[in-house]
C-alpha cells in the first residue's frame, strides 16, 4: 500500500466537507426560493457544488483515504442563512453568500501555497479557484439589482444600533439615582421618542440632500440611484431607533431596578448589539469581529461612564429621584 500523506489528506478531506456543505446550502435555499431570478442562480451553484464535492471524493481515494466527515452543525448554519433570507431578505442573502465564497476562495488559494500537492490535485484546486471566482463575481453582479434593499437595510441596523447605545446608556445612568423601576421607564421613553423623531429628520434630510446631489448630477431625473427615497429612509431608521430603545427599558418595564435592572438591560443589548453588529459587517463588506468589539466597547463604555456618573451624583451631592 501506498504512504498516505496525512497533511495532503486532511486538505482534500476539509475541500470535500466544505463543498459537501455548500452543496447542501444552494440546493436547499433554491426549494425555497420564491425570486424565479434568483432561484436559477441559486439551482446552477449547487450543481457545481455537486462537481467539486465528486471532485475532492475521487482525489480522496486516490491518495488512499474515504470520503468522510459531515460539516459541523449543518442542519443550523443552514437554518440561519434561511432565517436571513426570510427576515432581511434576498439581498442580504446574497450578500452572505458572496462573503461566504470569497472565504472559501482564500481557503483553496492558501492550502495551495502552504500544502504539496501533486501536479493533479494542484490543478484541480487551481480550476476550483477560477469557478469560485466566477461565483463570486456572479454574486456581485447580482447584488446591484438590490442596492436600494441593501441601503434600507442600513438604515434599519443604524436605527437600532443607535437606540440601543444612547437608551442604554441613559437608562443605566437613571437606574442608578431612581428609586423604583417607574421613572426609568417613564425617562427612557422620553429619551427614546425624541431620540426617534431626530434620527428620522436626520436621515431625511441626508437622504434628500443626496438626492438633490444626484437629481443635479443625472441631469432632472427624479429617482435616486440606489432605489430608496428619503421617507422611506426615514420610516425605517426613525422606527428600528425607537425598537431599540424599548430593549434597554424592557427590564425596568418589567419591574427590575438598581443592579439587576441595569445587568438584564446590558445582557439584552449585548445581544442585540451582536446581531446588528453581523448584520452591518456583511453589508459593508467590513470584519464581523472588529464591528462586534467596536460596538460593544461604545456601547459598554457609554453605559458605564453613565453609571459611573450617577454613582458620583448620589454618593457626592445626594441626588436621587
Amino acid at each position: 500500500m501506498a504512504h498516505i500523506n496525512k497533511k495532503r489528506v486532511r486538505a482534500l478531506r476539509h475541500f470535500y466537507i466544505s463543498e459537501v456543505f455548500h452543496q447542501k446550502l444552494y440546493a436547499t435555499l433554491a426549494t425555497r426560493e420564491g425570486s424565479r431570478q434568483l432561484r436559477p442562480v441559486l439551482r446552477k451553484l449547487a450543481e457545481e457544488e455537486q462537481g467539486h464535492v465528486e471532485m475532492w471524493r475521487k482525489e480522496l481515494e486516490h491518495e488512499g483515504a474515504k470520503a468522510s466527515g459531515r460539516p459541523a452543525f449543518l442542519g443550523i448554519r443552514i437554518w440561519l442563512f434561511m432565517i436571513a433570507r426570510r427576515i432581511l431578505g434576498a439581498a442580504f442573502l446574497i450578500r452572505m453568500l458572496e462573503k461566504d465564497e470569497v472565504e472559501m476562495l482564500g481557503e483553496y488559494e492558501d492550502s495551495l501555497k502552504r500544502t504539496s500537492f501533486d501536479r493533479e490535485e494542484a490543478a484541480h484546486i487551481s480550476e476550483v479557484i477560477r469557478e469560485e471566482r466566477v461565483h463570486e463575481s456572479g454574486l456581485a453582479d447580482r447584488i446591484k439589482n438590490y442596492e436600494g434593499d441593501l441601503n434600507y437595510i442600513r438604515s434599519i441596523v443604524f436605527g437600532l444600533n443607535d437606540g440601543l447605545v444612547e437608551v442604554l446608556a441613559a437608562v443605566a445612568g437613571l437606574a442608578v439615582l431612581a428609586t423604583g423601576p417607574l421613572l426609568v421607564v417613564v425617562g427612557g421613553i422620553i429619551i427614546g421618542v425624541s431620540g426617534t423623531l431626530s434620527m428620522a429628520g436626520g436621515a431625511y434630510l441626508a437622504s434628500r440632500s443626496h438626492e438633490l446631489v444626484e437629481r443635479g448630477m443625472s441631469d432632472g431625473k427624479k429617482e435616486k440611484r440606489d432605489g430608496t427615497t428619503p421617507s422611506k429612509d426615514a420610516l425605517y431608521t426613525g422606527v428600528y431607533y425607537f425598537i431599540g430603545a424599548l430593549m434597554p427599558i424592557a427590564p425596568f418595564a418589567l419591574g427590575l431596578s438598581g443592579f439587576y435592572g441595569i445587568l438584564a438591560a446590558i445582557l439584552l443589548v449585548v445581544v442585540a448589539l451582536t446581531i446588528a453588529s453581523v448584520i452591518i459587517a456583511l453589508v459593508s463588506y467590513s470584519s464581523v469581529k472588529r464591528r462586534i468589539i467596536e460596538m460593544l466597547a461604545i456601547s459598554l463604555g457609554a453605559s458605564f461612564a453613565t453609571i459611573l456618573l450617577g454613582t458620583v451624583m448620589k454618593l457626592e451631592f445626594g441626588i436621587s429621584i
